[in-house]
């Protein structure tokens, strides 16, 4: 074991939560240092559909979106990385009926914030999608300034950022043991590191139930597995389709090269969060009739390569952020797979936050106690219905 290291806050997790928070808190001033049992962007935070939107039902969430958007025109230029994002859209499919509605209302939620989406019919659609089946479609939600980026890249751009603000990020140095005193963590081993801390930050995603349990608490957030399997033809050949989530029957595609990437609503429980997952290939024939059947030209396609993940659900849809357990234990994971999506724009409020401070925006939507208190509001652009019935979008 090496000399203690010590330092004002601690973070454990170096996927899209952990590096934009570190990034926030060492601009303004803190000394930080993040820890992760592998490398930048080698959880989840790397292996998604990458999909940025602002089609969310919560008020925070949209804001937090917003401001994750308003970052990529000026990104690469900032941190010397480009994300490539693609402005392409994001629709949600749907055929009347509940979700429908919940779109409506969401809509006109987004609307009322000054988020320029709006409801399609299903002509509109088809010129968006050539040869889309429309038969048991009403329409979709459509957000015609969303998109979607490289993951990898923009995790890493937010890691090169935060090393020149100062930030100290250990890579391959999992966390074997929290130290508390006093009712409070006064610090942690990782890797060969001894760290001292006033501040333990949990952003490790579908493993920060792992990180709890060594100081004796409990979160509830659930690993659930994620495959994304790449498709060698598109509709639009030449040009990028929207990120498209099919609520009706449960999988999203968007472009990527000459093809296109899909996958599965179906997220199912991956018991004891494994640190890396195999391709499960029994799911593609479900995700083949599905593709499909939405768009009969892809028939021909085939799959050239694919890959899994985790992600990390809560019963709610919604990330655990704020103060947890312990006086100085702050928790910002459970994003249910939309981190790519809010995390950069929470982090200057869960910055705030952690320096004593009252963010601009208020996060009392994502506190853990509303699982006590029953105070709880599901995203039900996100999940909804969906999910419980084995459907539903948890992926980009």
């Amino acid at each position: 074991m090496s000399a203690t290291r010590s330092t004002d806050v601690l973070i454990v997790g170096a996927g899209i939560a952990g590096t934009t928070v570190a990034l926030a808190l060492a601009r303004s001033g803190a000394s930080v240092v993040v820890v992760d049992r592998g490398a930048v962007c080698s959880g989840s935070s790397g292996l998604n559909a990458g999909g940025l939107r602002k089609q969310f039902t919560q008020p925070t969430s949209i804001e937090a979106a917003k401001a994750t958007l308003a970052q990529m025109p000026g990104f690469a230029e900032e941190y010397g990385i480009d994300p490539a994002f693609r402005q392409a859209g994001y629709l949600f499919l749907h055929a009347g009926g509940r979700n429908g509605e919940t779109l409506r209302r969401a809509v006109a939620t987004q609307n009322g914030l000054g988020v320029d989406t709006r409801l399609i019919g299903v002509d509109e659609l088809a010129g968006i999608i050539p040869g889309i089946n429309t038969a048991d479609l009403e329409g979709a939600a459509y957000g015609p300034t969303d998109g979607y980026m490289d993951p990898n890249s923009m995790v890493a751009g937010y890691a090169a950022g935060a090393r020149r603000a100062g930030v100290t990020i250990l890579q391959d140095s999992p966390v074997t043991s929290v130290k508390t005193s006093g009712g409070r963590v006064t610090g942690a081993v990782a890797g060969t590191e001894s760290i001292a801390c006033d501040v333990l930050v949990n952003a490790a995603g579908a493993w920060a139930p792992g990180i709890a349990r060594l100081y004796g608490a409990t979160l509830p957030i659930t690993a659930r597995r994620n495959q994304i399997f790449v498709l060698d033809q598109t509709p639009t050949p030449g040009r990028d389709l929207p990120l498209t989530i099919d609520l009706t029957t449960g999988f999203y595609f968007h472009s990527e090269g000459t093809g296109i990437v899909s996958g599965c609503g179906e997220a199912p429980e991956v018991p004891g969060a494994p640190p890396t997952l195999g391709v499960d290939w029994d799911q593609l024939p479900m995700l083949v009739e599905r593709i499909i059947h939405r768009v009969p030209g892809l028939a021909s396609a085939n799959v050239t390569h694919a890959w899994a993940g985790l992600i990390e659900t809560t019963p709610d849809d919604n990330p655990v952020v704020g103060w947890t357990h312990l006086p100085n234990v702050y928790t910002v994971a459970g994003f249910s797979g939309h981190g790519m999506c809010l995390a950069p724009g929470l982090a200057l409020h869960v910055a705030s936050e952690l320096r004593g401070q009252v963010p601009r925006l208020a996060l009392d939507v994502y506190r853990l106690e509303r699982f006590e208190s029953g105070n709880v509001e599901p995203e039900g652009v996100w999940g909804g219905e969906g999910v419980s019935g084995g459907s539903g979008e948890r992926t980009a």
